[in-house]
């Protein structure tokens, strides 16, 4: 059995199938997650300035302090919520 006729067997007898895609499908709906651009300075500036971080991956696989890290994941929900609302209006 070629490895192609294996995988559609594995296809056709799986329970379900996940699909995931990288950051590109982000960066197209607005999200870019890498980028220390205007909006990210917007948002986590502050976080610059005080921890050293340059993007929202970096922030969210930092070890702040536990106050730190509430704020940080505050300013990213208020973050991807504008996107998101800008994003659908356009």
């Amino acid at each position: 059995m070629t490895k192609i006729q294996e995988a559609q067997r594995m296809l056709r007898t799986a329970d379900a199938v996940l699909i995931s895609a990288s950051n590109g499908l982000s960066i197209s709906e607005g999200y870019n997650i890498f980028a220390n651009n205007a909006a990210f300075q917007r948002y986590f500036g502050k976080f610059t300035q005080q921890y050293g971080i340059t993007s929202i991956l970096q922030g969210a696989q930092a070890l702040l302090p536990a106050p730190a890290h509430r704020e940080f994941i505050h300013q990213l929900h208020k973050y991807m919520i504008t996107m998101a609302v800008r994003s659908s209006s356009s």
